[in-house]
């Protein structure tokens, strides 16, 4: 069997909702019917068949080639099987997923692990604004699973976040962990600005010191060797990550706030 495989014929002049290309939904369709399937692009309705060419068998691993940020919603709910894109992926990516894995062999747009339950998310590339977040309007972002970013993500990073892990092998744009409630986004590169604002709960571990500083309601708890980093490290072994040959550490400078809120949040910075 090979991986049931969407190649995109020509680049979409409008967004795509990709919802319904999972294995959840198409577990029980033959090919004939996925190609009469209808997804939304714009304010129409266009066949399956007439946008990507189809080939495969086997819809436990769904492919996507020459993929653009205009496909969004890719793995929307998905709780079982895989999916590559070879390409940028667009906005909402993995939204509400609760397992599986999903590996983006290029870039993706904002709110990429919108609300994840659980599974794995990778991106090879960059990824947009408000990873891991909740929707406006909505305060339960990314509530489980693990995310990879190879290069960078942009703002907010992690905004309402409640469990899981971030794992970011470039920069974090500005306001990262902000309105944090629990879980552990880690960072290997440089934070923007305004890091942590109005974080609740939860962890963000820093490799180097944040460029622009910390802000006034952030305490600073001292210097610190923390026994259970070593094992958060080496969790970190079995990942197809840059993280995985990072050099243990457990002696860090602590930070606590945000002190506006309840201030239970914490900053970790290696030393």
């Amino acid at each position: 069997m090979s991986a049931f495989t969407f190649t995109l014929k020509n680049p979409p002049a409008q967004r795509v909702d990709c919802s319904p290309l999972t294995a959840d939904k198409l577990g029980d369709k033959s090919a004939a019917d996925i190609a009469a399937l209808t997804l939304v692009v714009g304010n129409q309705k266009v066949r399956v068949d007439a946008l990507f060419e189809l080939s495969g068998d086997d819809l436990a691993e769904i492919r996507f080639e020459k993929a653009t940020d205009k496909l969004d919603h890719i793995g929307h709910g998905m709780s079982t099987g895989t999916i590559t894109i070879n390409g940028d992926a667009g906005a909402y990516l993995g939204q509400f997923m609760s397992g599986g894995s999903i590996t983006v062999n290029g870039n993706t747009h904002i709110y990429t692990a919108c609300e994840m339950k659980g599974g794995e998310i990778k991106v090879d590339g960059n990824a947009g604004d408000f990873v891991g977040a909740a929707r406006i309007g909505y305060k339960n972002g990314m509530t489980g699973g693990t995310v990879i970013i190879t290069g960078n993500t942009g703002a907010r990073t992690g905004d309402h976040m409640r469990r899981g892990m971030i794992l970011i092998e470039g920069d974090a744009g500005d306001y990262c962990g902000s309105r944090m409630v629990s879980g552990t986004i880690a960072v290997l590169g440089q934070v923007g600005k305004h890091l942590g604002y109005a974080m609740k709960r939860g962890t963000l571990l820093l490799q180097q010191p944040p460029a622009h500083g910390l802000a006034g309601n952030f305490n600073d708890c001292g210097s610190h060797t923390l026994a259970f980093l070593p094992l958060m490290f080496a969790s970190f072994k079995k990942l197809d990550s840059e993280f995985a040959r990072v050099e243990p550490f457990s002696r860090v400078q602590r930070y606590a706030g945000d002190l506006a809120g309840i201030g239970m949040g914490e900053i970790l910075v290696k030393i």
